[in-house]
């Protein structure tokens, strides 16, 4: 079974959206669907115009049909993020076995350079997030340890740099530098991770469902998600409680109260 930080980042926020997504397969609604490609096929856009940037191939067909990645790709070049010298390779994937799991990364880019690497990742926010959000985020904890783990380069030699073409000059780069405290710190985080999703996958094997959010966090995480109404904990809409207003009244004028 492959895991991606992807993967990882939903097993940690709500193992149910887990399973729906990625063991019983169900599919989006297609108003959730249309929102994430509006929002996000010029993202993926522009991944691809920055992979073919630095494979040396033409980038100008890409700018000429989507004119709108032109000032991202202008902000790459007047504003780049810092890069250490090194030969550099674009959409790179590296995996790690992991007992029955495959770790997976693929990286936007990164650089192997003398003694150091650097991993870089193109992001197209309107509005970047703080540095503490992508300190935590799988992404960044997965994509250094697989790094660490699979090549000769120790956890203190391995940084990684976020880039936002959106984001406001002095502070359109994120880099993070990784240690062998923090490699250690990843490596018990996931190893108690997949004990427990082994556990999960042996009790849903059974029929049973993985866990949900739990109720206190509803609010947090479930009114937002898409498959709120098939867990029963979608906020109840406005209409519905403004439908509900007389009887609650009469209700309490009775003295009856839930």
């Amino acid at each position: 079974m492959q895991l991606s930080q992807a993967h990882l980042r939903t097993l940690q926020t709500c193992p149910r959206q887990y399973q729906y997504r990625y063991l019983d397969s169900l599919i989006l609604p297609d108003a959730t669907q249309l929102t994430e490609t509006t929002a996000q096929k010029r993202g993926r856009d522009f991944h691809r115009l920055m992979q073919q940037h630095f494979q040396g191939l033409d980038i100008s067909p890409i700018l000429e049909a989507q004119p709108k990645l032109q000032p991202w790709f202008e902000a790459f070049q007047t504003m780049p993020p810092p890069m250490i010298e090194g030969q550099g390779e674009a959409e790179h994937v590296r995996s790690l076995g992991w007992q029955e799991f495959t770790l997976v990364g693929v990286y936007d880019y990164i650089i192997f350079g003398q003694g150091q690497a650097q991993i870089l990742d193109w992001k197209t926010y309107a509005h970047p997030p703080a540095p503490e959000t992508f300190t935590r985020h799988w992404q960044t904890r997965l994509y250094c340890y697989l790094l660490a783990a699979t090549s000769r380069y120790s956890p203190s030699q391995i940084s990684m740099t976020y880039w936002f073409a959106q984001g406001e000059k002095g502070a359109n780069a994120y880099t993070f530098t990784y240690s062998e405290a923090i490699h250690q710190q990843i490596h018990q985080t996931l190893e108690q991770s997949l004990t427990q999703l082994r556990q999960w996958l042996q009790a849903y094997a059974q029929g049973q469902n993985l866990p949900q959010v739990p109720e206190a966090q509803r609010s947090k995480y479930c009114y937002e998600c898409a498959f709120c109404e098939r867990c029963q904990r979608c906020e109840p809409s406005a209409s519905a409680v403004s439908t509900l207003d007389p009887f609650l009244a009469m209700f309490k004028d009775l003295g009856i109260t839930r």
